[in-house]
């Protein structure tokens, strides 16, 4: 429960953090918020808890009832209940956050994927390369989108398992992992601003015809609008993910396997799938090999953290035993 305690206070003060940042900044800011930003949270949140309440009345009606019937409802009451808080967590947190970085990019410092490109060389590594090599096999081509858009279906799915065994404990060690990597790559994104490898290279559309029309530049509208000084008004539901360095697709997916290092029959396949994600992060996502090795220190100094704050000399690693739906 201590950790649990500490998990959250880990997540309020980013959330809180980001907050305070984003009310600082956007008076002095060419960003705007939409008013119709506030309906749609209050219209969220109201749903939250609505669904929260409407879990606590399950449990309250069936508080007597010993059928099986009522043990599978009082399950999913639990899961309900389970889940809500978090979804309500990681829509402030995803929000705030998101904020920041459209702040962070409407700037007219100068980019620098000229140095990150000179970095890859340096390191042997030629973008161009090797997306002829990766658009050269249909099927490595298809299985590298596949796994690259896996990313948010895979939060998703964590998430709503975690909530179905009730393990608040996961839950929240995931959710303070996103919480601290977030924080620390926001400070890195403002810091080090990127257009990506495709807006870089610029590759003709035949040498990615093997993967999505917007590979690596979905974002790219945005950004330059950001970057131009002209009024931008901010629909957060509609943002972009602007982060090109490092690579957030490579933080979540190290902490996706790490989150489940103690369930065996699936840490394997989620291992497999992730490696193919973060290869997936060049071809598919446009960055460069250094944006993927910033992205997994960013990984293991967030989960150093959370050990750090979560006592880990008391974490053992025999396999978890989770409750089983009735």
């Amino acid at each position: 429960m201590g950790d649990n305690r500490r998990l959250v206070w880990v997540i309020v003060a980013v959330t809180v953090l980001f907050a305070a940042i984003d009310a600082a900044w956007l008076p002095f800011s060419t960003v705007s918020l939409d008013p119709r930003n506030l309906g749609v949270y209050l219209t969220s949140a109201a749903v939250l808890l609505a669904a929260y309440l409407f879990g606590k009345v399950i449990l309250y009606r069936l508080r007597d009832d010993t059928s099986r019937g009522a043990d599978r409802l009082r399950w999913a009451a639990k899961s309900l209940m389970t889940l809500v808080p978090v979804l309500a967590i990681f829509t402030a947190l995803g929000c705030a956050g998101g904020i920041f970085s459209y702040l962070a990019s409407a700037t007219a410092a100068p980019l620098i994927d000229g140095h990150l490109a000179a970095i890859d060389a340096a390191l042997g590594f030629h973008w161009p390369s090797f997306l002829e090599t990766a658009n050269g096999s249909p099927v490595l081509a298809t299985a590298l989108v596949i796994a690259y858009h896996s990313f948010g279906p895979q939060i998703v799915g964590l998430t709503l398992v975690y909530s179905a065994v009730h393990r608040v404990d996961r839950l929240l060690e995931f959710l303070a992992l996103l919480a601290v990597s977030s924080a620390f790559t926001a400070a890195l994104m403002a810091l080090f601003p990127t257009a990506g490898a495709y807006a870089y290279f610029q590759p003709a559309s035949e040498a990615f015809e093997a993967f999505t029309a917007k590979a690596g530049m979905w974002h790219y509208a945005d950004l330059l609008k950001l970057r131009s000084g002209e009024p931008f008004n901010l629909l957060v539901w509609e943002a972009q993910g602007l982060v090109t360095f490092p690579s957030y697709h490579t933080v979540v997916a190290i902490m996706i396997v790490y989150s489940l290092r103690r369930v065996p029959h699936v840490v394997g396949p989620a291992a497999f799938l992730n490696a193919a994600l973060i290869v997936g992060t060049m071809p598919e996502g446009g960055h460069y090999l250094i944006d993927v090795i910033a992205g997994g220190m960013v990984a293991v100094v967030s989960i150093l953290a959370i050990r750090a704050i979560t006592a880990p000399g008391q974490e053992r690693y025999e396999p978890e035993q989770t409750p089983t739906p009735p």
